[in-house]
């Protein structure tokens, strides 16, 4: 089971029991919930404990693999994946103070690498609202094309439907 991936400049490892306080604190914040499908706004620690014991039971399970992104040693991010048959779907956030820095891009790309060539993924999808076009910048910087579709997502943080943006990678086509 992979449990620990690198970058030049970032630790990524599975989440656990302990990360619960510093995903409470990082995610309750109402521009990140905004942004984000599955994060409600406020976010309590209990929100985090629910998340963690999910990402657990799914990372064991293989369906979803969530991953802390670590900067000496501190949870700055995560990133993930969650399959869909044979594609799976990219996840990031960062929390607000380091935002800026190109954590989103560099782990990103990593997940997407350990997608392709430890996971057998034929295609993977990502997405981001339509206010929010920095995440589309992102998913641009490695590779992601639109593919011309947009959807309605739910988003825990808004309480509402969001028109969303419809990102995609092919193997073939992966520059990372």
């Amino acid at each position: 089971m992979w449990t620990e991936l690198t970058t030049e400049r970032f630790f990524l490892n599975a989440i656990t029991h302990a990360d619960a306080p510093r995903i409470a604190d990082l995610c309750n914040d109402r521009e990140l919930s905004a942004n984000a499908g599955r994060i409600p706004y406020p976010y309590t620690l209990e929100d985090a404990q629910q998340f963690v014991a999910h990402a657990s039971s799914a990372f064991k399970n293989g369906g979803e693999y969530n991953f802390a992104v670590r900067e000496d040693g501190e949870f700055v991010a995560c990133v993930g994946v969650v399959r869909h048959g044979d594609e799976w779907d990219l996840g990031y956030w960062v929390g607000v103070l380091y935002r800026g820095r190109g954590i989103a891009s560099e782990s990103a790309a990593r997940i997407v690498r350990f997608a392709f060539e430890d996971l057998g993924a034929s295609r993977v999808t990502a997405g981001h609202f339509i206010d929010n076009p920095a995440s589309g910048t992102i998913l641009r910087k490695i590779g992601f094309k639109t593919t011309g579709e947009s959807e309605k997502v739910f988003s825990q943080g808004r309480g509402y439907e969001v028109e969303t943006v419809c990102f995609a990678l092919s193997q073939k086509d992966l520059q990372i």
